[in-house]
């Protein structure tokens, strides 16, 4: 995979994503951060490490929220979306989502559930859909990149939560 193909933003994540299926990484990605997460302590789960920082709720909730946005995108790329889709200020939906007023396990069930949606709709797509372009906050995306983002970003923050919470 050639990640100058990919927006300049992106690199770093797609950096981070390792040789395979993108399905399966998908599929092993979300297993392994369940697996990461799921004795962690209700306690634990509601604590920053800094002032201003993201608790370990916040990052899942930021997880779902992204993967929902970037499906929503790579089914309107696919389908031949012509109109620009707009961008999102990821800040201002943890500050509004309240995942600290959830249980981690509600969180990580609706992410689980989410993937397997995910999956299906990436599956779903052919090749020529996957190729299909369109553009996101004012840059240039396929179909089919919008898979190893979610894989690069997912892979970012959970080395956050090991690297910073756990």
């Amino acid at each position: 995979m050639d990640i100058t193909t990919f927006p300049v933003y992106y690199q770093a994540y797609i950096k981070k994503v390792p040789q395979g299926d993108p399905l399966a990484l998908l599929d092993l990605g979300v297993k392994e951060t369940i697996k990461t997460l799921v004795m962690v302590t209700e306690e634990k789960a509601n604590w920053a490490y800094a002032e201003g920082k993201w608790s370990i709720k916040d990052i899942v909730q930021h997880l779902i929220d992204t993967e929902r946005i970037m499906s929503y995108r790579a089914l309107s790329f696919a389908r031949g979306e012509a109109n620009k889709i707009p961008g999102y200020d990821h800040d201002a939906y943890v500050t509004t989502a309240s995942a600290n007023g959830r249980t981690l396990k509600e969180l990580l069930e609706e992410l689980k559930r989410l993937r397997v949606s995910t999956i299906d709709l990436f599956k779903s797509f052919t090749p020529e859909m996957l190729e299909r372009k369109g553009n996101a906050n004012g840059v240039d995306f396929t179909a089919g990149q919008f898979m190893y983002i979610l894989i690069g970003h997912e892979i970012h923050h959970m080395q956050v939560i090991d690297q910073k919470y756990l």
